[in-house]
């Protein structure tokens, strides 16, 4: 939704005329104001920037925190404090929402996540506008700063409740009212979160007071809980902030980042290449390069003796459902084979590689969206299935 980047931006250092600026690993995002005119202007590792001409500075700071909040909600959720992730629940291929539309649809998506250094933000991304009407139906992306993570927590708590009043005001989801209250039962689970560690934190406070008035057995009964329960609180095993992961912004493959080349395929005229690396935050990643281009990683990608294989995926056509598309990742060290499953019920192999750098075992599949199946991994008798991490991507196009 933003305009074509410029294809000869102004001949100035963006630092120095910057009004704000964004940072997410070795990327970063600035306002840029130069001769009465607004940019948003995007830097990487790579040292080839991108330049959007911006209407205003409020466009402008729209795309910064669009920008921003993108970044942040590609957070592993195991690494957020508390997140909501919904769907529209009445969304699929025989209700495909308003026109223009196709498969399912992110309503809403917010986070609570602690960048360490960085603060603790709250980002949100969501699609309430009724686009019944065939209006703008542009998610919105927010990023907000927070010191400390009460606040935080009745920050996000706030923007899902205003959510689900436009939500229910607008009709916007198939079932809005179940949407709505989704978004308001979360809502007060925050602000419970927020609210008991707060009454905990008090209750740590005043131990010493407390002990030396023999108060221990009167609070515990004035609030309502038992001795022992009072005792776990004063140790600090109840009643306390939920814990508090770190965000590690993701790193780059520089120029120079050493890049084993694991494999490399010629599917359909088109040259791809399975690569891996450790980028610059300490991070393994495995990519599939496509006719010279940098493909997107993914990285420490988390596999076990359950959960056999994992993957990330890329298509190489922008088109949901149709053209090629690898699917790639990382495979436990058990497993003893991996096959493509077609729709014409063929079984192809694809090898398996072992990286001696990052000492892990990588795989890429590549195969054109509308005849691949499945892809299985073997282990002994054991068969796992990877269907369950691209269906969405591969169901026929509509």
């Amino acid at each position: 939704m933003s305009p074509d980047p410029m294809g000869d931006p102004p001949d100035i250092d963006p630092y120095a005329h910057a009004i704000e600026s964004r940072h997410w690993g070795m990327s970063s995002c600035h306002l840029v104001r130069h001769e009465g005119r607004y940019y948003a202007w995007l830097a990487g590792a790579d040292g080839n920037p991108l330049v959007y001409p911006m209407a205003s500075e409020a466009a402008a700071r729209g795309f910064l925190d669009d920008w921003h909040a993108t970044n942040l909600l590609h957070t592993r959720w195991d690494e957020m404090v508390v997140h909501i992730f919904l769907l529209d629940p009445g969304q699929g291929p025989q209700n495909a929402g308003p026109p223009g539309r196709s498969g399912a649809r992110i309503i809403y998506h917010s986070a609570v996540i602690d960048a360490g250094g960085d603060g603790i933000w709250v980002a949100s991304y969501e699609d309430t506008a009724n686009g019944h009407d065939g209006g703008d139906h542009r998610g919105v992306g927010v990023a907000a700063r927070f010191a400390d993570l009460g606040p935080a927590l009745r920050a996000f708590a706030a923007r899902a409740e205003q959510a689900a009043d436009r939500i229910e005001r607008e009709r916007v989801s198939t079932v809005p009212d179940v949407v709505a209250g989704v978004l308001r039962y979360r809502a007060a689970e925050a602000r419970v979160i927020a609210a008991r560690a707060t009454v905990g934190d008090a209750v740590r406070r005043s131990e010493r007071e407390l002990r030396a008035a023999r108060s221990i057995s009167p609070l515990a009964s004035a609030i309502g809980i038992s001795r022992e329960f009072l005792y776990r609180v004063l140790a600090g095993d109840e009643w306390t902030w939920p814990g508090r992961p770190r965000t590690r912004p993701p790193g780059s493959r520089l120029p120079d980042t050493p890049v084993t080349t694991l494999a490399a395929y010629t599917v359909d005229s088109h040259q791809f290449a399975l690569v891996s690396y450790t980028d610059t935050a300490g991070s393994k990643c495995v990519a599939v390069d496509q006719d010279g281009e940098r493909g997107a990683a993914v990285c420490d990608v988390e596999v076990s003796a359950k959960d056999l294989v994992n993957a990330g995926m890329t298509m190489a056509s922008q088109t949901m459902g149709q053209g090629l598309a690898a699917v790639y990742g990382r495979a436990h060290d058990s497993v003893t084979g991996l096959y493509a499953v077609m729709r014409s019920g063929e079984r192809v192999a694809w090898p398996i590689h072992y990286d001696p750098r990052n000492q892990e075992r990588y795989f890429a599949v590549i195969a054109d969206c509308q005849q691949l199946r499945d892809i299985v991994a073997v282990a002994g008798r054991r068969r796992t299935s990877l269907k369950g991490n691209f269906g969405i991507w591969f169901r026929a196009a509509p």
